[in-house]
């Protein structure tokens, strides 16, 4: 009997529908997040309905977590397909930012965005 290599295992076991489905929950998560603090940052930008903000950081944030889910499950499983090495360390430096403090949805420093 002959030994498979790691190719032949992912393609009998069916590692990479497995690895897309994984990258996809991940980033579903990261994408969440991230949408939600960055709503949450800039949804009361405009002042809100007779000047209240909250309520625009409220909407931000859940309208921001929403399309965060799925744009980033999106990507993750899509991507996640063949290269879900690089999707995990996509999304562990994201929560490395976010739990250090150093992931900030300010405003970018291009001048072309």
């Amino acid at each position: 009997m002959r030994e498979l290599t790691i190719i032949e295992m992912n393609e009998v076991a069916g590692a990479s529908l497995g690895s897309a489905i994984y990258s996809g929950i991940l980033s579903a998560a990261a994408g969440t997040a991230g949408g939600a603090i960055i709503g949450g940052v800039h949804g009361g930008d405009g002042g809100g309905l007779l000047g209240v903000g909250s309520i625009g950081q409220g909407v931000g944030m859940i309208a921001g977590g929403a399309i965060g889910l799925v744009t980033a499950g999106i990507f993750g499983t899509i991507y996640g397909y063949n290269h879900a090495e690089e999707v995990e360390s996509i999304n562990t430096s994201f929560w490395t930012s976010v739990i250090n403090g150093s992931f900030y949805p300010g405003t970018s420093t291009n001048n072309n965005i």
